[in-house]
């Protein structure tokens, strides 16, 4: 009885080498009925340009042709770093053992005799397929794990504690799982993200990657468990929280009707997803170009949980040390209060002041979040001046003024020299320098005050027009402006940076919403 050959499609291309057209036309055929791409050559040259330009899954070649025989172009084949992993079928009208042992010893994967048997021929180039899926799942786990420890290495060479951006680092996370993690057949199209917010509530975004950069986009809406479940539970196989799913046209409009799909704003064309979730995160790769499996779950979780956790581990521990940060600067800027009562949210204020005029003036977003915390340092050399002379409610003598300008470098001296409190540090010292020189304690005029010291100058002044002082009534907001615009027995628009007096009187009514909140 002849044993029937079986009908699933070998999704596959094969190139057929053979000086024979007929032989290939036969085969062609043959493996076209099977579903499979065929290429031909009838010549070595030929077979091992098509072989490294084209990457075949798989190589069947006769042995007797004229000029480069089968066994050199096989010896080439598995000599090339390209082509090595490529299986091959050699098939020849030798029937003697040491033409096969030949053949073999030349790297051939297999060895047929003429005449073929097509259903042996059939049978045997699936079970080198096989064989040759799992080579290459082992070798996409190499590159995935070698992929992870490269990521893993860069991101704890890279790591800043002071400047740590968790989103900026989940980007790369990203644009490593949609670039370089795996082979172009693992590579998905689109990776969605769920953090945990509640028992029952995520947050998502959309990520892909276009032109090299990888773009993200939030989910407007909250998502819940109830939308999750199609993906990550009922549907598909799963192990241990890993799900692979190989959707056919009616399942995958199936799930084209869940609402996370609806929420996504998007019927999902994809076919092949692998996803997984833990208990604070769910990640779903779609639209893999092969079939998936537990296999690649599994790689997905390695590659993406780990490194995850290992991400929001840091993430929590910087936001535990950030807070403790803030509150102990904060705490001394405030001691530096303490003897000038009249100011009382005076830091506050000039911390709001200082980051919108930084804003108005298009710096930098990181600039802007440090001085937001920076400005407040401006005058905590003020712990070191005699608090007689901070309360007095009359003018101050020569001696009295000397003394109170060197607050200054007092300030500068106890911010030292940590990178988080650099720019506090070059404020405390700079902020009352002027623009035209006139300032103190080192009289530098210009573009050699540093921004940062430029911009506190003017949210300190404002808010000292503002504030009532032992020695002088407060000023409204109009009367604060003015002043500033066209100067006073005490100062003058030469006093300021341009730019930041002209970001001031544009965007003054902001001042006076911060005035009035604090």
């Amino acid at each position: 009885m002849a044993q029937a050959v079986s009908r699933e499609k070998i999704k596959a291309r094969i190139l057929i080498v053979d000086d024979e057209p007929i032989n290939i036309e036969i085969m062609s055929e043959l493996f076209s009925l099977h579903g499979a791409e065929t290429i031909s050559a009838s010549d070595g040259a030929t077979a091992l340009e098509l072989a490294r330009r084209e990457m075949p899954d798989l190589v069947l070649l006769d042995v007797m042709m004229p000029g480069m025989n089968g066994y050199e172009v096989c010896r080439r084949l598995k000599a090339d770093e390209v082509t090595r992993r490529l299986p091959v079928v050699m098939v020849t009208g030798l029937g003697q053992i040491d033409d096969k042992i030949k053949g073999l010893e030349a790297g051939a994967d297999d060895f047929l005799s003429k005449p073929v048997h097509m259903a042996e021929l059939v049978t045997r180039t699936r079970s080198l397929l096989r064989v040759k899926e799992l080579n290459d799942d082992l070798e996409g786990a190499y590159r995935s794990l070698a992929g992870i420890a490269s990521f893993t290495n860069n991101l704890l060479r890279d790591f800043d504690p002071y400047h740590f951006d968790m989103t900026r680092s989940l980007d790369g996370l990203m644009a490593f799982l949609l670039g370089s993690a795996a082979g172009a057949k693992m590579r998905p199209q689109r990776v969605l993200l769920f953090n945990a917010v509640d028992s029952n509530g995520w947050e998502g975004w959309v990520y892909n990657l276009e032109k090299g950069k990888v773009l993200r986009r939030a989910l407007q809406n909250g998502v819940d468990e109830s939308m999750l479940k199609p993906l990550f539970g009922g549907s598909g196989r799963k192990a241990s929280g890993q799900v692979y799913l190989n959707l056919d046209e009616g399942q995958r409009q199936a799930m084209a009707e869940a609402p996370l799909w609806r929420l996504i704003g998007q019927l999902p064309p994809w076919r092949n997803i692998v996803a997984f979730r833990s208990p604070g995160v769910a990640v779903a790769a779609l639209d893999v170009q092969k079939a998936v499996g537990p296999y690649d779950a599994q790689v997905l979780s390695a590659m993406v949980a780990n490194i995850h956790f290992f991400l929001r581990t840091i993430s929590s521990q910087v936001q535990e040390v950030e807070r403790a940060f803030l509150y102990t600067i904060g705490a001394l800027a405030r001691a530096a209060e303490t003897h000038d009562e009249d100011t009382g949210d005076h830091i506050m204020r000039v911390n709001g002041y200082a980051e919108a005029l930084a804003q108005a003036l298009g710096c930098e977003d990181e600039f802007c979040r440090v001085l937001a915390y920076s400005a407040q340092m401006h005058d905590v050399g003020k712990l070191h001046v005699h608090p007689d002379i901070l309360r007095k409610p009359a003018g101050l003598d020569a001696r009295e003024w000397e003394a109170v300008k060197l607050h200054t470098v007092y300030g500068a001296r106890i911010l030292g020299d940590d990178p988080r409190l650099a720019m506090a540090k070059e404020i405390a010292l700079s902020h009352h320098e002027k623009w035209d020189g006139s300032g103190y304690p080192n009289g530098l005029a210009g573009e050699d005050i540093p921004l940062s010291g430029r911009i506190t100058m003017m949210a300190d002044v404002y808010d000292a027009l503002r504030s009532a002082r032992p020695y002088k009534r407060p000023f409204d907001h109009q009367a604060s402006v003015d002043i500033i615009r066209r100067g006073d027995e005490r100062l003058r628009p030469g006093h300021f940076d341009p730019r930041v007096l002209e970001a001031f009187l544009d965007n003054h009514r902001l001042f006076d919403e911060i005035f009035a909140r604090y």
